[in-house]
């Protein structure tokens, strides 16, 4: 009764080896990339990086001063960058963000109400995704470009590991009961179908609280604030699988996410030479009804520039010209 008709019509006609009923993970996942497609306009440009200037600059990273004179502090920035590119890659998204502010904060499109909103942030909250056993976690950097390279690794390897001692059902619930809260407040009928899904999941729960968790203290796993108040998001799909490429779905209200590959070796053209050059996938989706695509093209070419003088962020400062 009341069943889809194609739905109906498969399940009649096709053997069913295990039907699993989705959990409350994955029924938010499902709401969000659903409400993200069907609402939001994206617009995706793929560019690939060369960041040889990068493997490069980490050699000798073991040495605390080598034969060129370079200095300690140096040394310590090669060493780590060397042992953690993703610290490294997170922060440079977030320095050529203050620089392109347009691709950093939140739309509230409601042309019935106010005619729409862009909030651009101060705040360059970049959330990054870490699988866990029951699926993508995305906790949260605040502000990456105000800390050191050594900061953002170490608060980076704490979050992930909070994450995979983390049950990320009963935190999403935690979750979506924050944003009803804040739903209520507000008056925002919108929220009728997150509660309800939220209230059916505390009734009838579809999967058991694992009890590898029960054992972890509370202060020892992520809490609503780590994964709520991303102003941009980082999915590095490199650091999971060996993939090149990644077309990112946005997360709602965000205007932007990107999407890194692995870093690899392929063949470029140097000098007109076809030689190995490491390089990196870099996927950019952007909200069309924020602002124009064209808006965002610096980014590219600051996001290259960090590659090219990794030191840069070493020595950057609020309100440098890069």
């Amino acid at each position: 009764m009341f069943r889809d008709y194609k739905i109906a019509y498969l399940r009649e006609r096709v053997k069913i080896k295990q039907a699993v009923p989705l959990s409350f993970l994955r029924q938010s996942v499902a709401y969000m990339l659903s409400l993200s497609t069907r609402t939001i306009p994206h617009v995706a440009m793929i560019r690939q990086f060369d960041v040889t200037p990068l493997i490069e600059y980490t050699k000798g990273a073991g040495k605390d001063v080598d034969g060129n004179g370079t200095s300690a502090q140096e040394a310590l920035l090669k060493r780590a960058i060397r042992k953690n590119y993703s610290a490294f890659f997170i922060k440079t998204v977030a320095h050529c963000l203050y620089h392109t502010p347009v691709l950093n904060g939140f739309l509230d499109y409601t042309p019935w109400r106010n005619g729409g909103i862009f909030y651009i942030a101060e705040d360059i909250n970049l959330s990054f995704t870490v699988h866990t056993k029951f699926g993508v976690i995305k906790p949260i950097v605040r502000n990456p470009h105000l800390k050191t390279l050594e900061t953002v690794a170490n608060e980076m390897r704490e979050l992930a590991r909070r994450a995979r001692r983390t049950d990320a059902e009963e935190l999403y619930r935690r979750a979506a009961l924050a944003y009803v809260k804040t739903a209520l407040k507000n008056l925002n009928l919108a929220a009728l179908l997150p509660l309800w899904t939220l209230v059916r999941s505390l009734l009838w729960q579809r999967r058991k609280p694992d009890p590898e968790f029960a054992k972890i203290p509370y202060d020892k796993r992520l809490q609503v604030e780590d994964i709520l108040g991303a102003t941009c998001t980082v999915a590095n799909i490199g650091m999971m699988v060996p993939g090149h490429q990644t077309v990112t779905a946005i997360i709602p209200p965000e205007v932007m996410m990107f999407g890194l590959g692995d870093l690899h070796q392929a063949p470029l053209i140097v000098d007109n030479k076809v030689v190995p050059r490491y390089v990196i996938t870099m996927c950019g989706t952007g909200d069309h009804r924020a602002f124009d695509p064209g808006d965002g093209f610096p980014f590219v070419d600051r996001f290259q520039h960090y590659i090219d003088d990794p030191a840069l962020i070493y020595t950057w400062q609020p309100g440098n010209a890069l």
